[in-house]
């Protein structure tokens, strides 16, 4: 058997799935949502296309 490598050398992977949300659980009825990262405000919101934007 050999080992599994799909992942080899990527920071912060692991053997377990990645979390999955709805976006309607994220965005709710306003269809936005706000980050905070690294002391910086980003905006998720869904477009009347129905796409996400993420803005700075």
């Amino acid at each position: 058997m050999q080992p599994d490598t799909k992942n080899a050398g990527r920071r912060g992977t692991s053997n377990t799935a990645p979390r999955e949300v709805e976006s309607q659980a994220l965005l709710g009825q306003d269809g936005q949502l706000v980050i905070h990262h690294e002391q910086r405000r980003y905006v998720l919101r869904r477009t009347k296309s129905g796409k996400l934007i993420l803005t700075a």
